[in-house]
């Protein structure tokens, strides 16, 4: 059956032609003139009078004020349709157009608690913000909880360096701090970008999914990243469509298992413990780090189901290094704000450890510091506390790159803070980071919290960080990540005597 065109829709499609021909519309003047001359009334009187008020309007239509539609949430479809609208128009007015897939990091507060609401109040104060940012003509609207679409409208040039300018121009309206209730909130945003060119169809539907492959990869960049679309990207994500289907067999099989880095104590040169990093042994693709595979077990809702396979294996491995005579204080294991949202968290961790007869000072649980900036959310408190009850270590992983404060960090309950490896990069020829890690560290010790140092890669940087007073060293300098196989021959080879005498370590094969 044939689709009919509706009289209103073929006017409004010619109205837009129009619109992009000036020189029709210098003609309109002398149009009427001629119809007047030979009697056509009518047409003169629509010529002059009726055709310029419908250009108003539709000009007025066209040039929707900014906040137009950004308290629209618009389904999927409902924004495709918005894209393929203004392709069409692009292709009438040869014009071009971009498509920008914008999404809000986690919040960081400087001070006080989360509350239910703020989510969404945020995302509104940012929205109009980022509205307000664009031209008169681009769309913005909400996609989900925490997520705007961003549409150009038809421009002589999309091309990335116009793009980039825009991108600046959202992630400075982003960046203000948001004042709710008293209290400053500090939030980014990650993009992911599809100008029509660099679109792999010059369709709505293939625009938005490559400005969403493009939001993925960014989004693992880690917070305020931006990434344009290419066929690079689409690679990666195709990769993640084939770890989802097989994500059930992979967790069932023990494909995903623990690494394990060393952590040296640098006052004694001992082994201090290890850090449980899963790695996934895929049968085509090879060992795959967490940052390869974590987005896509995040995304199918297996974070619980992989912390509790590394949480068993690390807890096996204690009790094998026991049997092998190591002394081996502590094992890290990584848990994931989703994992710490679930109410049984804590029962579960605690129950495990009974039925394996592992103490639970022998179990860090590393969180990151975003998530002592939740400290009101009711079910995270509670799983921390009831942690540290049962006698649990807390160390709070990558320190430095959040906005929480060592006061904060300390009345939250925190054992110790993993200094970030960008602190620590070059940190022996590099006063600048020299004066930080020794605030860190000495404000640290005044709270009487623990330290360790991340990225530890150089014999110079280890040296600098045991002179200024850092106890524990984890990095690529003391050992890689490696499987449990080699973990007993590597320590059993660990010299002893003080940090001096430390030799320097990489295992063969290890990644």
């Amino acid at each position: 059956m044939t689709q009919r065109t509706s009289p209103i829709s073929t006017a409004r499609g010619w109205l837009a032609r129009v619109r992009g021909r000036t020189d029709w519309m210098m003609l309109f003047p002398a149009v009427a003139a001629v119809a007047w001359t030979f009697g056509q009334d009518a047409v003169a009187m629509a010529l002059v009078l009726v055709l310029p008020v419908f250009l108003a309007l539709d000009r007025r239509t066209a040039a929707s004020p900014p906040g137009a539609m950004m308290d629209r949430r618009m389904s999927r479809a409902a924004v495709q349709r918005l894209v393929e609208d203004t392709l069409q128009d692009c292709a009438r007015r040869d014009r071009t157009t971009a498509v920008l897939h914008v999404q809000v990091d986690d919040p960081h507060f400087a001070d006080g608690d989360w509350t239910a609401d703020m989510g969404e109040r945020i995302m509104d104060r940012v929205t109009q913000r980022v509205s307000s940012a664009m031209r008169g003509q681009d769309a913005v609207t909400r996609v989900g909880d925490d997520g705007m679409v961003v549409v150009l409208a038809p421009t002589r040039r999309a091309d990335l360096d116009v793009v980039m300018n825009i991108v600046d121009r959202i992630q400075s309206a982003v960046a203000e701090p948001v004042s709710l209730d008293g209290r400053a909130v500090r939030v980014q945003c990650s993009i992911g970008i599809c100008s029509e060119a660099m679109a792999p169809a010059r369709t709505g539907a293939a625009m938005l999914a490559a400005a969403d492959c493009a939001l993925r990869i960014a989004r693992r960049q880690g917070d305020g990243a931006v990434r344009a679309f290419n066929p690079t990207i689409r690679s990666q994500v195709e990769t993640d469509h084939r770890l989802a289907g097989c994500i059930e067999d992979a967790l069932a099989g023990g494909e995903i298992r623990p690494w394990f880095q060393p952590q040296i104590d640098s006052r004694t040169g001992q082994l201090a413990g290890f850090e449980a990093l899963a790695r996934w042994h895929h049968p085509e693709l090879g060992v795959l780090t967490p940052g390869q595979f974590l987005p896509t077990i995040t995304s199918a809702g297996r974070s619980a189901d992989l912390g509790e396979q590394i949480l068993k294996a690390s807890l096996e491995a204690l009790i094998e290094w026991d049997r092998a005579g190591l002394d081996v204080p502590c094992v890290g294991i990584n848990v994931s704000l989703e994992q710490l949202a679930d109410p049984r968290l804590a029962e579960r961790i605690i129950w495990q450890l009974d039925r394996y007869d592992v103490q639970p000072p022998r179990v860090a649980i590393e969180i990151l510091e975003t998530v002592t900036l939740r400290d009101g959310d009711e079910t995270i408190t509670r799983n921390l506390a009831a942690l540290r009850k049962a006698g649990f270590r807390l160390d709070l992983d990558d320190f430095g790159t959040g906005a929480a404060s060592i006061a904060h960090i300390a009345r939250f309950g925190v054992h110790r803070i993993k200094i970030d490896r960008s602190f620590v990069e070059g940190i022996d020829g590099d006063s600048a980071r020299r004066t930080v890690v020794g605030a860190i560290l000495g404000l640290a010790r005044s709270l009487d919290i623990e330290t360790l140092a991340e990225g530890v890669e150089t014999p110079e940087e280890q040296a600098t960080l045991t002179e200024m007073g850092c106890p524990h060293v984890q990095g690529f300098g003391i050992a890689r990540p490696m499987p449990f196989a080699e973990t007993i021959p590597w320590a059993l080879a660990l010299p002893s005597g003080p940090a001096e005498s430390l030799r320097l370590m990489r295992p063969q094969g290890s990644a």
